[in-house]
């Protein structure tokens, strides 16, 4: 049962990435990475949020599955991330290359520490 809870939260997850990626494509039309930017750092907040979540509650642990393993999984993608920086680099644009680095380091930290400290106010009270 697990394992189907994992597929179709990141059946979720991984259609979830793609469309706002592509919508960051379309609306921005940049050669930054905006998307998958969007995708790292709200992942680390959800994520986070959710752990935090999942920690104080009672639930039952396939959903933890769904959530976590299989949506959060598949939704936020370092791979990804990984490729474009290497494209910028490739295109010789080493500001937008080191800029994408820095900003996703510490935006999906900070995102990441404000979902743990908004969990542990929302769920342990």
């Amino acid at each position: 049962m697990k394992y189907l809870f994992i597929a179709i939260g990141g059946a979720f997850g991984a259609l979830s990435r793609y469309f706002i990626v592509l919508f960051f494509a379309k609306t921005f039309s940049t050669s930054f990475p905006l998307g998958t930017l969007a995708v790292n750092v709200t992942g680390s907040f959800v994520i986070t949020l959710i752990v935090s979540f999942f920690f104080y509650s009672g639930i039952d642990p396939l959903y933890r599955y769904l959530f976590i393993t299989g949506f959060l999984g598949a939704f936020t993608t370092f791979s990804s991330f990984t490729f474009e920086t290497i494209q910028l680099l490739k295109e010789k644009l080493l500001f937008l290359s080191l800029l994408n680095i820095v900003l996703n380091f510490a935006l999906s930290l900070g995102a990441g520490i404000l979902g743990i400290a908004l969990g542990n106010y929302l769920f342990f009270k």
